[in-house]
C-alpha cells in the first residue's frame, strides 16, 4: 500500500502534463493585430511663406457732426444740420496685395506671425439735399469719406487636422483715413467745411481656414474685424452775429473677407 500511493502521485502528474499539452505562444501575425496604431502625423506648416490675396471690405463709417457759436442763435438750423451731417456713410470696395511671414510648430500646434499690406478700393460720398429751417438761409451738406490702404501685423495660433490648418489671429493695424465735410448757402454765397487725411494705428481680430494643396502651395480664406479709429477737422465760416463753428469727426470699423494662395519655402 505504502509502494502504490508513490506510484499513483507520478501517474496523475504524469497525465496532467501530458493533456495540458505546452503553452501557445502567440503568433507574429497575432501580435501586430494587437500592437496599436502609430499616432498620425500633422503636415508641415512650419517655415517662411509668401503670397498674394483679394477681397471685400465693408466699412462701417459713423459721422459725427456738432455745430457751436453762432449756430447758436438758430436753433432750427443747427438741429437739422447737426441730424443731415452726423449718421453713417457705410461703403465698400475690392482689396488686393501681398503677405509674408513665418510658421514655428510644435506637434500638430502652429504658432505664427504674418504681416499684410492692400490697396483699397473704399469710398462713399454723400449730399444732405437742401435743407429749409425757419431761422436761417437754405443750405445743404456734402460729405465723403475714403481709404486707400490698409497694412496688418499679428501672431496667429492654429491646429493642424490634416492637410488643413485652422487659425485665430489678433493684433496691429494701420490704415489711412480721408474724412470731408463742407456745408454751401446757395441764398447768401457762404461756403464753410474742410477735409483732413490721417493714418491711424488701431487692432484687428480674426481667424481662417488654410489647406496645403502640396507640400508648398496652400490656399486660405480669412476674415478680420478692423477698428482704425477716429479722424476729426474744425471749421468755421463767419456772420454778422460771429463766427459759425463746426467740429467734425468720423470713426472707422471694417469687415474684412480675403482668399490667398501663398508659396511655403
Amino acid at each position: 500500500m505504502q509502494m502504490l500511493t508513490p506510484s499513483l502521485a507520478a501517474f496523475v502528474a504524469l497525465n496532467t502534463l501530458v493533456f495540458a499539452g505546452p503553452e501557445q505562444l502567440p503568433s507574429a501575425k497575432e501580435m501586430k493585430e494587437v500592437a496599436p496604431a502609430p499616432a498620425p502625423s500633422c503636415f508641415n506648416w512650419s517655415g517662411f511663406y509668401i503670397g498674394g490675396f483679394g477681397g471685400y471690405k465693408r466699412s462701417n463709417v459713423d459721422l459725427d457732426l456738432t455745430l457751436s457759436g453762432s449756430w447758436s442763435v438758430a436753433p432750427q438750423a443747427r438741429d437739422l444740420g447737426e441730424a443731415a451731417g452726423s449718421g453713417d456713410l457705410d461703403n465698400d470696395g475690392a482689396e488686393a496685395g501681398g503677405l509674408i511671414g513665418y510658421n514655428f510648430q510644435w506637434n500638430c500646434w502652429v504658432l505664427g506671425i504674418e504681416a499684410d499690406g492692400g490697396y483699397l478700393w473704399a469710398r462713399q460720398s454723400g449730399d444732405s439735399g437742401t435743407i429749409f429751417p425757419a431761422d436761417a438761409s437754405p443750405f445743404h451738406i456734402r460729405s465723403s469719406f475714403q481709404t486707400h490702404y490698409l497694412f496688418t501685423l499679428a501672431p496667429r495660433i492654429g491646429y493642424v487636422l490634416g492637410r488643413w490648418l485652422p487659425y485665430v489671429t489678433g493684433g496691429l493695424a494701420v490704415g489711412d483715413l480721408k474724412y470731408a465735410q463742407d456745408f454751401a448757402f446757395p441764398g447768401i454765397g457762404v461756403h464753410e467745411g474742410g477735409d483732413h487725411t490721417r493714418t491711424n494705428a488701431g487692432w484687428m481680430v480674426g481667424g481662417g481656414l488654410q489647406y496645403a494643396l502640396t507640400s508648398h502651395w496652400a490656399v486660405r480664406a480669412q476674415y478680420e474685424y478692423i477698428d482704425l479709429g477716429d479722424i476729426d477737422f474744425d471749421s468755421q465760416f463767419g456772420t454778422i452775429v460771429g463766427p459759425g463753428l463746426s467740429h467734425h469727426q468720423a470713426e472707422l470699423t471694417e469687415h474684412n473677407i480675403s482668399f490667398a494662395i501663398m508659396y511655403k519655402f
